[in-house]
């Protein structure tokens, strides 16, 4: 297949290129050529800015476009006007940031209400999940081949530039005492190598629709996170100041509130039956540190 990726060298679109690749398909990457140019020199690599200048879209033609990067609607918009049709079966990457507060307390499906759709992209980073709503309507607007819209719960392993989760590993291996969220905090991730293989299968599969992508079903608690980790690297887990539950803080990654904890609780049923599988926490918590300057 021709798979066009929009982004395609930072976390999520770097697996799923390399995903792509492995399984032979021809694969093109627009983007700034300013986050690691040189990756992947079997790919077709296409500079532009999807903000102001998308004139190397002008020509071309895929069976697969899959944007990865946009977080307003304005970006989709721009991108579906750019290809013009030529970009075939549409996948967005979006968020399991996109739901609403009445979610279930366990095991929201695809189905849950949204938050409200912000058409406003000069807001901030505080309207992440309503902008998200923005872009998955506007992507439905256009996309005449099929939509598949891909909604991730935090996403981890090699290749994560945001080092949240690599904190953690970080404060286990410290071997001194730290401070963490609360014990019993639920935690959803998806390693971003198994997040791509299932998207990558669906593309091919020209799967429509949307899917809850996290892992695992029954999420661990934050504690247990904490253990997972120190077993894998083989160390004894250090102190561990609990934080109380309704004293969230930003300065510690990962860290929600009580009235968060059931998006961390997604019914992932659907996803799995088509395809979805993920790795032991252990595997990527060990990948981690060999990706990173811990090894």
């Amino acid at each position: 297949m021709r798979i066009l990726v929009i982004g395609g060298t930072r976390l999520v679109g770097r697996h799923l290129v390399a995903a792509a690749l492995d399984r032979e398909h021809d694969v093109t990457l627009f983007n700034r050529g300013k986050s690691d140019p040189g990756a992947f020199p079997s790919a077709t690599h296409l500079v532009g800015n999807r903000d102001s200048d998308l004139s190397a879209l002008a020509t071309g033609e895929w069976d697969a476009t899959i944007d990865v990067s946009a977080y307003g609607h304005q970006q989709v918009r721009s991108l579906m006007e750019a290809l013009d049709g030529r970009g075939g079966h549409l996948t967005f990457i979006s968020t399991i940031s996109v739901y609403g507060q009445e979610v279930p307390e366990s095991g929201f499906t695809e189905a849950a209400g949204l938050l409200p759709t912000e058409f406003d992209d000069s807001k901030g980073m505080q309207y992440y999940g309503e902008k998200k709503v923005a872009c998955e309507r506007v992507a439905a607007s256009y996309a005449k081949d099929g939509l598949l819209i891909v909604r991730p719960g935090y996403v981890i392993g090699p290749w994560d530039y945001s080092r949240r989760f690599e904190h953690w590993i970080r404060a286990v291996l410290s071997g001194e005492p730290f401070d963490a969220p609360a014990a019993a905090q639920p935690l959803q991730t998806i390693d971003g190598r198994d997040l791509a293989s299932f998207t990558i299968g669906c593309v091919e599969r020209g799967v429509t629709g949307t899917f809850n992508v996290t892992a695992p079903q029954d999420p661990p608690t934050f504690s247990e996170v904490m253990a997972t980790i120190a077993n894998a690297l083989d160390v004894e887990l250090p102190e561990v100041r609990w934080a109380d539950p309704n004293d969230a803080s930003e300065e510690l990654p990962l860290s929600a509130g009580p009235d968060w904890w059931p998006k961390m609780r997604a019914d992932v049923s659907k996803a799995v039956g088509e395809g979805l599988t993920w790795r032991p926490l252990e595997d990527s918590v060990r990948d981690t540190v060999a990706w990173s300057d811990l090894a």
